[in-house]
């Protein structure tokens, strides 16, 4: 479960790095976009897993591209993470 944990803090850090780069505070990004705060609090913590269908809505906020949102969770995330040992 230690990979669970890693994409959580990953995906929070760079929701949060957004976030913080729209100058919005969590609670008046939520309301603007009619989002639980909740939810964005949760993912932004790393508390249980991120839903798509929350990420692709928080992201499409942003109006930042869930494509690249996963090249830059792809890019911080462990060299060797997931995949098969040889």
């Amino acid at each position: 479960m230690q990979e669970d944990k890693i994409l959580a803090k990953n995906i929070a850090d760079i929701l949060k790095e957004i976030r913080h780069k729209k100058g919005k505070s969590l609670n008046l990004f939520c309301n603007e976009y009619s989002i639980p705060t909740s939810t964005l609090s949760d993912m932004e913590n790393a508390k249980g897993n991120a839903k798509l269908i929350s990420l692709y809505k928080i992201l499409n906020a942003y109006g930042y591209d869930i494509v690249e949102f996963i090249r830059e969770l792809n890019n911080r995330l462990p060299e060797n993470f997931l995949k098969p040992e040889e």
